[in-house]
């Protein structure tokens, strides 16, 4: 039985119900594993990712893999040779955060007047939560660093850059809505080694404006699928693969991208050291909620994830 938003919240945050002055700054460790829950649970991309922390605001995750074939035809009682023997790679994908705060001051008269009463606080903070958790969740997916700062999309690269920058690059300009072919090239474009349980971990991250274009031309097929395909709610795959719609993903006038990789591919790293703290200025009259944290994304394998770019979606 899962937890509901309600409990992760009375365990993420610290009682602001006396509403007197400041509030507590740091979360403990199981208050920020409870704040980060109920962050991610209503975003399309944080829940299913691989999510890191740490008490320090850089550290490393270590990886494992191999560059090749490491089995070969054997002969009894004789050992490998030297160009027949395969150590493992080892790596390190190195989390380094960035800061972000939020600042959210509500009138004293709203606290006062409003018909939920002191009820209202809580309700303010799981909207906090939730914003949060969207916001991050999009510079996430849509970061360009930038030396240049106006917004938090400028922080960092996110997974789609890095996969631009590092993976398996598929240009889609030509082929205007046949979604079918990207998804087969997609799959194609990845190295053979990487193309192996596509179905059990990997995801086609879609804009959600696309999903529901595709939805449609499938549900023009003359077919029984495809009245259940406008009749009736539920997933989309390709292949077996998982067609995941993302609200986070931009869309650049009519086009945008399209990520496939393996859910545990991607990286969201956060600084345990989280924040969630009230203050009350009677010189404003006004409650002041402020969440600080530290964050980043990585891809930790780039060259197992394959992206398509300008690809149609209206």
């Amino acid at each position: 039985m899962g937890i509901s938003n309600d409990e992760l919240l009375a365990k993420a945050v610290f009682d602001t119900s006396g509403f007197g002055g400041v509030g507590e700054a740091p979360l403990a460790i199981e208050q920020v594993t409870s704040f980060i829950e109920l962050m991610t649970a209503g975003q399309d991309m944080l829940p299913t990712v691989a999510s890191k922390t740490s008490s320090a605001p850089k550290w490393q995750e270590s990886i494992l893999d191999f560059a090749g074939p490491i089995t070969y035809p054997g002969v009894q009682g004789v050992r490998n040779t030297t160009g027949q023997r395969s150590a493992p790679i080892t790596g390190v994908v190195e989390m380094n955060t960035v800061l972000v705060r939020a600042e959210i001051p509500v009138v004293d008269e709203v606290l006062e007047d409003n018909v939920a009463g002191p009820a209202l606080a809580g309700s303010v903070e799981r909207l906090i939560a939730d914003r949060v958790g969207f916001d991050i969740e999009g510079s996430m997916v849509n970061g360009v660093f930038s030396n240049t700062v106006s917004s938090i999309n400028d922080l960092l690269d996110g997974w789609l850059q890095q996969a631009i920058n590092d993976g398996n690059v598929t240009d889609a300009t030509s082929l205007g809505e046949d979604f079918q072919t990207i998804f087969k090239d997609l799959i194609i474009s990845l190295p053979v080694r990487f193309r192996r349980n596509l179905t059990q971990d990997a995801t086609f991250y879609v804009p959600n404006q696309l999903f529901y274009v595709w939805r449609d031309i499938l549900s023009n097929r003359e077919t029984v699928g495809g009245d259940a395909y406008l009749a009736q709610d539920g997933s989309l795959s390709y292949l077996g693969i998982p067609v995941t719609p993302v609200a986070n993903i931009a869309v650049n006038s009519t086009t945008s991208d399209i990520l496939l990789a393996h859910k545990s591919n991607l990286y969201a790293g956060f600084q345990r050291a989280m924040k969630f703290e009230t203050f009350r200025d009677p010189r404003e009259g006004a409650m002041s909620f402020i969440v600080t944290a530290r964050y980043d994304a990585k891809v930790a394998v780039p060259q197992a994830t394959a992206i398509a770019t300008n690809v149609t979606v209206s």
